[in-house]
């Protein structure tokens, strides 16, 4: 992993979860490991010692969850700003990973990009949306956070909706079975994601390439992941396993994506040609008469002699702008959208999106974000209200 740290934090009762799978094995090695969550039957769970835990809200909660009240989860961790401060201090790559549409991970997870944007720390978000059985409000509610309060502050942001599961289990599978093997699944693909954002030792999909992809857009992912012995046959029984994997929703997967990140992990035997020969058969798995973006890596580490662990994310962007007619009558691509003037000619226009709103003395702090509002604005001035000072 290099000289960089890493620190893996575990927000919510979903991410603790999958936490606690990834700390029982050996890929965690190398990782800071910290579990963000009010309630503390959840953080005990995750068989993290005490002082890995930041337990939210300590005096608000008492222990107990946010019982899916965002606005709770918002407020428990804003009280721990000072201690994310001082935990985060010598991070320099922050993975965070969470299960939305509950409280305290949909409510609090800006609080905590906006800590590590104030320290300067690279940070991807891994996140999962909930099942469909779940409910439409809380799909929604995640699909929400993630547009207005999460896609502006992180550098990366993976979501995986859990539905992507059902392309692979057996109709009769339990709804617990179902749960348990997302956070397996989740779990796997942390070595993965942290292996890009590391660095690699033979050739790298470096975090510039990585975050080319991804930043700043509204996205749906889907990961495959594949850990297979070294052996004569490796390549393929990797290759083929990764298109089996349960979040990666099946090959046509990586043919309906837009951009697609393969990276690939080995103990210190793999050679440089070993590692190109077997991503370029992952590529070769792709339609080459379909134009998409591919970015390859690849890295050695102790941890995986004998061992080959293949890696597959897909990228499918949700906010492609549409081509569009001009006024001319001509087609266009982009955002230069046919413009409908209501104003007199000669009248100027308002540019409300260029009004600079004064924040006072909470200027130069990490702003508060919900639903897309700056609370830090005052209510009337964020809702367009004249107040009547009586001249």
């Amino acid at each position: 992993m290099g000289s960089k740290k890493i620190t893996v934090m575990a927000v919510g009762g979903a991410g603790c979860r999958v936490i606690r799978e990834f700390a029982g094995s050996f890929e965690s090695a190398g990782f800071h490991l910290l579990a963000v969550d009010s309630d503390v039957t959840s953080l005990a769970g995750t068989q993290l010692g005490e002082e890995h835990w930041i337990q939210a809200g300590r005096l608000l909660r008492s222990g107990r969850g946010c019982g899916g009240d965002l606005i709770a989860g918002q407020q428990a961790l804003a009280n721990e700003r000072k201690q994310l401060h001082n935990v985060l201090s010598d991070t320099d790559v922050l993975i965070v990973v969470a299960g939305l549409g509950g409280g305290l991970a949909t409510g609090g997870l800006p609080v905590v990009l906006g800590v590590a944007a104030k320290l300067h720390i690279t940070t991807a978000v891994l996140v999962t949306l909930p099942f469909s059985m779940e409910g439409i409000r809380r799909r929604r509610l995640a699909e929400d956070k993630i547009k207005n309060d999460i896609l502006p502050i992180a550098d990366a942001v993976i979501v995986l909706p859990n539905d992507l599961l059902f392309s692979t289990l057996d109709g009769e599978t339990a709804i617990n079975d179902a749960f348990i093997l997302s956070d397996k699944e989740m779990a796997r693909t942390l070595r993965a994601v942290a292996s890009i954002l590391g660095g690699g030792n033979l050739f790298n999909a470096d975090f510039a390439s990585f975050t080319g992809v991804l930043k700043r857009r509204h996205t749906l992912c889907a990961l495959g992941t594949a850990l297979v012995e070294a052996g004569d046959d490796a390549y393929s029984r990797a290759t083929e396993k990764l298109l089996a994997s349960p979040l990666l929703g099946g090959p046509e997967s990586l043919d309906t994506a837009d951009a697609v990140a393969f990276s690939l992990l080995g103990g210190p035997e793999l050679s440089l040609g070993s590692a190109r020969a077997v991503l370029d058969l992952c590529a070769r798995q792709c339609d080459p008469d379909l134009e998409k973006i591919i970015v390859m890596g690849a890295a050695t580490s102790e941890e995986f002699t004998g061992k080959l662990q293949l890696t597959a994310l897909t990228v499918r962007y949700l906010d492609r702008p549409s081509p569009v007619t001009s006024v001319s009558g001509k087609r266009t691509s982009g955002v230069n959208k046919a413009v409908e003037y209501d104003n007199e000619p000669g009248t100027q226009m308002d540019l409300p999106n260029l009004i600079v709103e004064d924040k006072g003395i909470m200027e130069n702090t990490t702003p508060v974000m919900l639903d897309g509002e700056d609370l830090d604005v005052p209510t009337f001035k964020r809702r367009g209200i004249v107040v009547d000072c009586g001249k």
